[in-house]
């Protein structure tokens, strides 16, 4: 299928695909970030405002009260509490509205049992169809996420780590299983932004990829299925232990 395909193409398809990522935190309440539509602007920040603590655990979402908040009108407001329940963040009763789901360590891990439950398995089947041309993009985004990383740039570490596992997945893409993977993305992102990662992470992270990297090239499904597996189970600890070092509750 990818025979011929050049690195530029496959560059391009991942962009095309990427996982969504948030924005850096615009400064102030208001003042959201433009580029984006008025939905998306206010996914985001409520989205953040959540997972920073700003509204507690069953809160009330009250749509005038966001409107005044966030400086745009209900129906973007309607629609980003409607993504945001597809997320997991927030609730929706009927006849009460929306209120906001406690962000608890527990709800974390819940997510990260659903990632190493798909995530070795997509590359298990995507393996065995890995293109010479792949396996060279795999190392030009890992360069570029070794770069982020070392530069600090949170961002382009979060969006780098995406891309270099879709870059993976995409050789034989599961549309399912991306999907449920997307309903997640941006909170573990944005949980990213707020709690970072411990030092010691960035190195591992590092080690792993290259490992996945190799075991690719070899086409050694076993390995790379087992390593990736291994990846993700180090993510989740880090972030975990960095949330219970900030006080966040095991559970509601």
């Amino acid at each position: 299928m990818e025979k011929g395909k050049s690195v530029d193409l496959i560059e391009d398809d991942l962009e095309a695909r990427t996982w969504e990522y948030p924005p850096a935190p615009a400064s102030g309440q208001g003042g959201l970030i433009r580029a984006q539509t008025h939905y998306q602007r206010v996914r985001d920040a409520l989205r953040r405002d959540i997972i920073a603590g700003h509204f507690s655990g069953n809160e009330r979402l009250i749509v005038a009260n966001l409107c005044e908040r966030y400086g745009i009108s209900a129906p973007p407001i309607r629609e980003a509490l409607s993504q945001l329940q597809v997320e997991g963040l927030v609730v929706l009763e009927a006849n009460r509205g929306a209120r906001v789901r406690p962000v608890t360590r527990a709800f974390v891990a819940e997510i990260f049992e659903i990632r190493i439950a798909l995530e070795p398995y997509m590359v298990e089947r995507s393996v065995p169809l890995l293109t010479d041309q792949r396996i060279e993009a795999l190392k030009a985004i890992q360069v570029e996420f070794a770069n982020a990383i070392r530069t600090q740039d949170q961002f382009g570490v979060l969006r780098g780590n995406g891309r270099f596992h879709r870059c993976i997945y995409n050789a034989r893409a599961n549309q399912e299983a991306m999907r449920l993977l997307d309903q997640h993305s941006a909170v573990i992102a944005t949980m990213r932004n707020r709690f970072g990662y411990r030092k010691a992470r960035f190195e591992t992270i590092i080690a792993e990829h290259e490992m996945l990297i190799a075991a690719c090239a070899e086409r050694d499904t076993a390995t790379a299925t087992a390593i990736a597996r291994r990846h993700i189970e180090h993510s989740v600890d880090d972030l975990l232990g960095l949330m219970q070092d900030a006080g966040i509750a095991h559970a509601a």
